[in-house]
């Protein structure tokens, strides 16, 4: 799993790191790759470059910016990682709740509270969809969250994922959309396109524009059908 530390203090950063070991000592089938930093400004450009993370601890105060800002942009690139807030006061707790926090953590915390929320942002990741994908270089096994959309190229298929990565398939659009139709977050865009609604950033009568700056192109004859998708998937979303 890919975790994410933000804490400017750095013997917070310490005592995160310590207790991420003991968790991962009691927890054998788990394997953790992690990156720390000290700055939101620095996850934040680590993000937008496409580092993609399960879950990420954030300390709520840094300086300039909240925790919960940090914690809403990283959310729309990948909208099912796991955030763990931490903090000295429950102040922010509400906010934190609001934009689907994992757990808030008050430090200082004991190793019994931090596995606590670890177990909870731990079943958050085991719980999401994952299909598995023959590609032109191999199978992958990938969430349904990563997708951000597909695009047909000929007689291929590009996956692009929210780390950045993209994947080849030899498929056509319509065998591909019959596979993940299920999934309520994709939506068929012309006969060249399959995009994942997580990750519009805009949207008007001819253009869908997605948060890694990709932009779809909407047939005219399709736009009330994209259009009002858009709408009904972000009314579902807000009822959440």
């Amino acid at each position: 799993m890919r975790i994410a530390i933000c804490d400017d203090i750095p013997k917070e950063l310490e005592k995160i790191l310590a207790a991420l070991g003991a968790y991962e000592k009691t927890h054998p089938q788990l394997c953790f790759e992690i990156d720390e930093y000290r700055t939101a400004m620095d996850i934040l450009n680590a993000v937008e470059k496409g580092k993609a993370y399960d879950i990420a601890f954030l300390d709520i105060c840094m300086p300039g910016i909240l925790g919960t800002d940090v914690a809403g942009e990283m959310l729309s690139h990948s909208p099912d990682m796991g955030i763990i807030f931490l903090s000295i006061s429950s102040e922010y707790a509400v906010t934190a709740f609001a934009i689907n926090a994992t757990h808030y953590l008050l430090k200082p915390f004991s190793q019994k509270q931090f596995d606590t929320a670890m177990d909870r942002a731990v079943k958050k990741v085991v719980d999401c969809d994952v299909i598995s994908l023959s590609c032109v270089d191999g199978v992958y096994r990938i969430r349904i969250s990563e997708i951000v959309f597909i695009e047909s190229q000929g007689h291929y298929l590009m996956l692009r994922l929210s780390s950045g990565e993209i994947l080849r398939m030899r498929k056509k659009i319509f065998q591909m959309f019959e596979e993940i139709k299920k999934y309520s977050v994709f939506i068929q865009v012309g006969a060249s396109y399959i995009a994942n609604l997580s990750f519009v950033r805009k949207i008007t009568v001819n253009t869908m524009r997605m948060y890694n700056g990709a932009k779809i192109p909407i047939p005219r004859r399709s736009s009330e059908k994209v259009l009002k998708a858009y709408m009904d998937f972000c009314r579902n979303e807000a009822m959440k």
